[in-house]
């Protein structure tokens, strides 16, 4: 997944209309109307920050940059990618530790990357004001334009499904409308899919669950697609309304069909809302950073049911949160002047947060899932029928590992359609016990299938409620 993060907030008042309205600036950018190129404003040198109220271990690194970083991704445990606002993209070969930064050479003008996505240690892309479009498959090291559909504009997101399924969102035009485009060919071509939405403004971030099914969100829209963009609905009215009616929605990140989260700003700031039956319905989740009276939410990330946490930057203020039970209730990790722009976890064993000031964090959960491993090492890979079966609505699951290595565990319905990944780690060899909550669905015929090495194993459970 993926996803845009940081929004500008600006009241207008046109008579008596006040409404909310998102920029790709951060705050500390300014746009030429008519070229969508980004300066920085007089004066902006980032933020230091702080780190005196961590009461999670975050581990600030600072980067050759001095700008926010946008995006952050990781394709394997050693290496990562982060997008900045300059002409240029980082790059880690060692888990983030050290990063170097490569510019991307271009003369003509000077321009704010907003989001990267990649799909393997070479290939990549990143997206930017201008409709900016570059494409890497040399892992970051050098970087090739590529031509979007003949608009001006400004993308926000970009994600790809495979080595030629790409879509990119934002806006186009000015005042700001929805865009998004679509590649078939790996990036040589894009298409603009825009859906017409006249009451909707730009489009922030994107989820997809492949190459057909996903979600994009922005100013007063939530588009739901099933068939790879050739048709969106607009689910924006799921969302309560706020006092004015108008939500900037920033980031959205699901776990599996049904649960997932979105960061936003309104005027009440409600920042965080949840569904639980694939976004027919949301609800706000209350939280301290909106507590605290700060206003937007520039990302989200689950790696669990239960496990997340959530970002917040804005001029002088940032802050990270952090959640063990689905959002029930946050605790405020980080709040201090450093502007928090998003979010990444590779294989939930490690998670990163891009800031300001070139700086990115990050932070190892412990036990993220809930497992709990006995000591002894088994002899032979083994996986348990689950516990109690019939369930509702918890469940257990035990399973041997002999030797270390990748282990998955998956859950499928009835049709054979995953549905949620419960494991997806390097585990040491030994025997493993784990939770499941399967509230978010329907009573029914479910099965769960183990990965490990050469080892598959596939069990049925039944769900009651």
């Amino acid at each position: 997944m993926v996803k845009f993060k940081l929004l500008l907030t600006i009241l207008f008042i046109l008579g008596t209309f006040t409404f909310i309205h998102t920029q790709n600036s951060r705050q500390a950018f300014s746009p030429d109307k008519f070229t969508g190129m980004w300066q920085p404003e007089e004066g902006y040198k980032g933020f230091a920050g702080d780190y005196s109220s961590v009461m999670f271990t975050w581990i600030p690194v600072q980067t050759p940059i001095t700008t926010i970083s946008t995006e952050v991704v990781f394709t394997d445990s050693l290496h990562g990618f982060a997008s900045h606002l300059d002409m240029g993209a980082l790059r880690t070969t060692n888990s983030g530790l050290n990063w170097i930064n490569y510019s991307f050479n271009d003369t003509l003008f000077t321009t704010g990357f907003n989001s990267m996505h990649f799909i393997d240690n070479n290939t990549g892309w990143v997206v930017g004001g201008a409709l900016q479009i570059r494409k890497t498959t040399n892992g970051g090291i050098n970087w090739v334009r590529q031509i979007p559909p003949n608009v001006a504009g400004i993308l926000r997101s970009v994600y790809f499904a495979d080595l030629n399924t790409g879509f990119a969102a934002g806006s186009k035009g000015f005042p700001y409308m929805p865009f998004v485009c679509k590649t078939t060919n790996g990036g040589t071509s894009w298409i603009e899919i825009s859906p017409s939405i006249a009451t909707a403004r730009e489009l922030n971030d994107q989820y997809w669950f492949n190459a057909n099914t996903g979600w994009v969100c922005g100013y007063d829209v939530l588009l739901f697609t099933t068939n790879g963009g050739a048709n969106f609905n607009n689910l924006y009215a799921n969302i309560p309304p706020s006092g004015n009616g108008h939500i900037a929605l920033l980031a959205i990140d699901f776990i599996n069909a049904q649960t997932g989260w979105i960061g936003a700003a309104n005027l009440e700031r409600n920042n965080v809302y949840k569904t639980t039956n694939g976004g027919t319905n949301w609800f706000f989740q209350k939280n301290p950073i909106s507590t605290a009276g700060l206003n937007q939410i520039n990302d989200v990330k689950f790696i669990s049911n239960g496990i997340g946490w959530a970002v917040h930057g804005a001029l002088g203020t940032g802050a990270i949160m952090y959640t063990s039970n689905g959002g029930t209730n946050w605790q405020m990790e980080i709040q201090g002047s450093l502007w928090y722009d998003c979010l990444e976890i590779y294989e939930n064993t490690k998670a990163w947060c891009g800031a300001d000031g070139g700086s990115i964090l990050y932070t190892i959960p412990e036990n993220p899932l809930g497992i709990t491993n006995n000591e002894g090492v088994p002899s032979q890979f083994f996986l348990a029928q689950n516990y109690p079966n019939p369930f509702n609505p918890t469940t257990h699951f035990e399973f041997r590992i002999a030797d270390f290595g990748l282990v998955k565990l998956k859950v499928f319905d009835a049709m054979g359609r995953e549905i949620e990944t419960i494991v997806n780690k390097q585990l040491q060899a030994g025997t493993y016990y784990v939770e499941w909550d399967a509230s978010a669905y329907t009573s029914g015929i479910y099965f769960y299938k183990i990965e490990a090495g050469e080892f598959v194993e596939t069990k049925k459970m039944i769900f009651i409620k």
